[in-house]
């Protein structure tokens, strides 16, 4: 009976504890799948506007850091093969078209910047940089944060190779 009451009062208190977890940002909680309100808490954790970007799936948020540049988190490959959450975060930056910018500029970037996937969309012509993030066995919510800050910091290094000075 003691081990029953022990076992049902460490179950609770570890629901109460992962509940709460999700909602802020612990640098060494590891995450095997992430929701909204762990990828709110990778762009408060950064004091970046949070910006909300419904039209981007359920599980996705954007940011604006200091310098205006705005940031979308996605979560990909979500509630599959029994995994509650999502179990990859694609992380991008999108900019209007930009005529001048041609296949060769967008080679050379991804040659220079391999952590950057940069891309065009050949629909609407908007330019992107993607990096993505597999979550499978976990990471910490740190290395999360730091996979954005790699891509905003490498951005103004693609931008400068896609259209100069």
């Amino acid at each position: 009976m003691i081990r029953t009451l022990v076992f049902a009062l460490s179950a609770g208190f570890a629901l109460i504890a992962g509940s709460a977890s999700a909602q802020d940002y612990a640098p060494q909680r590891v995450v095997a799948s992430v929701d909204n309100d762990d990828l709110r808490a990778i762009v408060q954790s950064l004091d970046h506007e949070l910006i909300d970007f419904e039209d981007e799936g359920e599980v996705s948020v954007g940011g604006r850091a200091e310098d205006g540049t705005k940031y979308l988190l996605i979560g990909t490959a979500c509630d599959v093969a029994g995994v509650e959450g999502c179990q990859g975060v694609m992380m991008q930056v999108r900019f209007d078209p930009v005529e001048s910018v041609t296949d060769a500029d967008l080679a050379r970037a991804n040659l220079g910047q391999a952590a950057i996937l940069t891309w065009r969309d050949t629909s609407d012509g908007t330019l992107g940089m993607t990096r993505y993030v597999v979550l499978d066995h976990g990471i910490t919510m740190a290395n999360l944060r730091e996979n954005v800050l790699v891509l905003l910091s490498i951005t103004p290094l693609i931008i400068d190779t896609l259209v100069g000075d």
